[in-house]
């Protein structure tokens, strides 16, 4: 098949759909990306999207996402304005309450072994030079600063790549559900839409987020197996001024800018908590201990007013590695799913590209076939 797609068709308009898209439409295809929501207003629009490889585990994992961190540098560059794109670097400290695994000081020095730039400092100096709002356990408290991550405005980044892909002419974008992907004599034939509509394609990509199991549902092969949930609390600040410059990664929360006077605040050990079905309620005590957690690390955001309270839900494959490929089972069906997919975007609209348009498969997807998801009939 490859070489002989014009048309294909994407599901999902989250950050890896829009990236995928407007990629495929610089390449001269014909894209039809089918979104049930707002473009980038589900998991996009939820995520932290602090670019990071940091919390990768083994070096494969950690290669596949400094790549693609580097990937959204040299990406940004390729605009005249990126204003999806806010290299601020990020500071970290030690997580005080405590855990298993390896110390904070030990992912460090892994980090280092990888290649990873870090710089230690204290307290009392980032007070000084670099964060004067930020409340430290101690002056002499450790700090690390990663010079090279980012977040990223996940809303703007989708929104710019559609625009982008639009002035090309080749991109038709459709607000619906998918009922299924229409699969005859073993290929990929349309994509029929809940509505009624049937959009034929010559491939489609299944970049539907939490969508993705109830999508491949439909291609009647072996079901998607081994993937994981998890939920994030996110609360969205009002301020007076801009209280953080960096992306903070404290013992207490998270915090980040989310724009000029507003913040972005998150915590690992709250997200540990979440029961199944939260309600985003601003008097819900897990909302409380968040913002208490907020409030200790950068006391100016007392005076905050809340923005928004939601809860986010991403899937993923439970081993980490994306599910990005061609499925053996289906020619012309590929998969574009994974934990951290803002870090991921760009790269994996790129490489998903060259896949579909030559066959060639990029040597960091060594990982990432989405036939390992599925288990032999």
């Amino acid at each position: 098949m490859e070489g002989t797609v014009k048309t294909v068709g994407i599901v999902g308009a989250g950050v890896i759909g829009a990236c995928l898209a407007f990629s495929l439409a610089q390449r001269g295809m014909r894209v039809h990306c089918v979104e049930r929501a707002e473009p980038g207003g589900l998991t996009t629009d939820v995520s932290f999207a602090r670019l990071s490889a940091v919390q990768q585990p083994t070096y494969p994992r950690f290669e596949l996402s400094h790549t693609g961190m580097i990937e959204h540098a040299r990406f940004a560059e390729q605009f005249y304005s990126a204003p999806w794109w806010h290299p601020t670097e990020s500071l970290a400290w030690d997580d005080e309450e405590g855990g298993a695994g390896p110390s904070f000081a030990d992912v460090v020095r892994r980090l280092d072994s990888w290649g990873y730039r870090t710089a230690w400092s204290d307290a009392a100096r980032v007070n000084r030079d670099r964060e004067p709002g930020v409340a430290f356990p101690d002056p002499g408290t450790p700090v690390v600063r990663f010079p090279d991550e980012a977040w990223v405005d996940g809303p703007k980044l989708v929104s710019e790549m559609l625009a982008a892909a639009g002035a090309t002419g080749r991109l038709t974008l459709w607000n619906g559900a998918v009922d299924a992907v229409e699969v005859r004599g073993g290929e990929v034939r349309a994509l029929r839409l809940e509505a009624g509509d049937r959009i034929e394609v010559d491939a489609v990509v299944n970049a539907a987020g939490p969508g993705t199991p109830a999508v491949a549902a439909t291609l009647g092969t072996a079901p998607l197996e081994g993937f994981a949930t998890r939920s994030s609390l996110v609360i969205d600040l009002v301020t007076d001024g801009d209280p953080v410059r960096h992306v903070l990664r404290g013992a207490q929360a998270h915090v980040r800018s989310a724009g000029p006077g507003r913040v972005r605040v998150r915590s690992d050990q709250v997200d540990a908590r979440l029961p199944d079905g939260l309600r985003s309620d601003p008097d819900d005590a897990l909302v409380k201990d968040l913002l208490e957690r907020a409030y200790r690390t950068v006391p100016a955001l007392e005076s905050a007013a809340v923005e928004r309270v939601r809860v986010g839900t991403a899937v993923f494959p439970a081993d980490g590695f994306p599910s990005l490929g061609a499925l053996s089972a289906v020619s012309g069906y590929y998969e574009a799913f994974a934990n951290s997919g803002i870090t991921l975007a760009p790269f994996i609209g790129r490489t998903l590209t060259t896949r579909i348009a030559t066959g060639e498969t990029h040597p960091m997807w060594a990982h990432c076939s989405p036939d390992r998801l599925r288990a032999a009939r």
